[in-house]
């Protein structure tokens, strides 16, 4: 029989064959194949981390008949590679009484211009996947809306790198893990979800995929112990969080706020973003400094042959030490991934210095003045080595404004003198 898969359908091909792992000699891909739904579901992966995807046979298809088999899993890994952009998948599934005996296909190679035969073996259906496909039709799940799967992608993606994201619903907060620590950070404020969720790295960039392919508006989630379950209209994938248990039960690093300050995170920004836009070698650096004192503070690059600073207007300071300056370094590079539209008072936002029980340092970014938990961290680290080049800049900046106030005084008293020299010549 012929089977012919509309070409459209690739990247949900592709989702399914990643999922085989190929390091395993006994790695298997289960098809089914039925007549009367014109359909062929593909069964990859080793239970339980499993997935499944149903395609409709195209119209083209012909000496369609009920079939089961089993192939291997190399073979099935690569049939999205042997199909160009848009070409329909097209297989051939050769039988002998009621059993498939070969699949194959022709492979045509676009850089060499020759075509190819490929054929591989059927074996008997994997047994282990169709207890998968029973049991994964039976298990409870909650639905979200695609969009809403689209926007903690969003946020996941945001707040990389980490092992673990968990979204708590309840709590309404981030409890994330990087290099076997824990912190918690706030919920967006418009972030909407049913459910709680636990996602790592490679399970996210997958979820994307996921969502990129498939043509339904919503998605189901379903979350057992160390398994993750997304299924879509046409697609069920299963993914392993192995050591979620353990991130259960980390509690999240105590810290201090060593300094409070309300600023403008527009010009927080803005000078960011031209420092790096518009200088390559600072760029190249990713090094930025922040002054803050009792009731100043300013953004300084000193990366030769370059030395700018640009104070920010603070509306409120708090720090544990009165009279005290301080300088830290950090990434303008991941200062700039923090997006002004998640804040909703970007004009006056507030910004906390936190330093960790295990001394590690963090500038802690608020959604609003009354958040209690930041909404992003971004590394920093305490260098006073430059504090004096940094206070130098600062006093001439003072004095060159202070000089620039005192001849605009001047001039207006002189415009004011001439103003009455010439009132008075026109009285006489």
């Amino acid at each position: 029989m012929k089977i012919i898969i509309s070409g459209n359908k690739k990247a949900l091909l592709k989702n399914i064959t990643e999922n085989i792992d190929t390091h395993y000699a006994d790695s298997l891909a289960t098809i089914l194949i039925s007549k009367k739904e014109g359909s062929i579901k593909l069964i990859t992966g080793k239970p339980p981390l499993c997935s499944h995807c149903v395609f409709t046979l195209d119209t083209s298809s012909t000496h369609v008949k009920d079939a089961q088999f089993s192939i291997d899993g190399s073979f099935a890994k690569q049939l999205p590679c042997y199909f160009s952009e848009n070409e329909d998948i097209e297989l051939s599934v050769n039988t002998l009484s009621s059993s498939a005996t070969s699949i194959e296909l022709i492979h045509k190679d676009t850089k060499s211009n020759e075509n190819a035969l490929r054929r591989c073996e059927c074996v008997d259906v994997y047994e282990a996947h169709l207890t998968y496909l029973k049991e994964s039709s039976q298990r409870p799940t909650s639905t979200a809306s695609k969009a809403a799967i689209e926007r903690v992608i969003f946020e996941s993606t945001e707040t990389m790198p980490f092992e673990f994201l968990e979204m708590n619903v309840d709590k309404q907060h981030f409890k994330i893990q990087r290099n076997g620590d824990v912190e918690e950070v706030q919920f967006p404020d418009n972030l909407k979800l049913p459910v709680s969720l636990v996602l790592t790295e490679g399970i996210t960039r997958k979820l994307d995929n996921l969502c990129k392919a498939t043509e339904g508006d919503e998605i189901e989630v379903a979350q057992q112990g160390e398994l993750l379950t997304f299924k879509t209209p046409e697609t069920t994938i299963t993914y392993s969080l192995a050591g979620v248990e353990e991130f259960f039960a980390k509690k999240p690093l105590k810290f201090i706020k060593e300094q409070h300050v309300i600023v403008s995170f527009y010009t927080f920004k803005m000078e960011v973003r031209h420092c790096l836009t518009e200088y390559k070698t600072i760029k190249k650096a990713d090094s930025a400094l922040l002054y803050l004192s009792d009731n100043k503070a300013a953004i300084t690059f000193i990366t030769p042959p370059y030395e700018f600073i640009q104070p920010i207007t603070i509306t409120k300071t708090c720090s544990k030490t009165k009279n005290s300056e301080s300088l830290y370094r950090f990434s303008p590079k991941v200062l700039l991934g923090i997006n002004i539209g998640d804040l909703t008072q970007a004009k006056s936002t507030r910004l906390d210095i936190l330093k960790y029980e295990n001394g590690e340092r963090k500038l802690g970014v608020y959604f609003s003045l009354e958040n209690k938990l930041p909404h992003r961290t971004i590394s920093i680290e305490k260098d006073e080595s430059q504090l004096p080049i940094v206070l130098a800049l600062l006093e001439e900046l003072d004095q060159n404004q202070a000089d620039t106030k005192t001849q605009s005084t001047k001039q207006e008293l002189q415009k004011d003198l001439f103003a009455d020299v010439m009132e008075e010549c026109d009285d006489y």
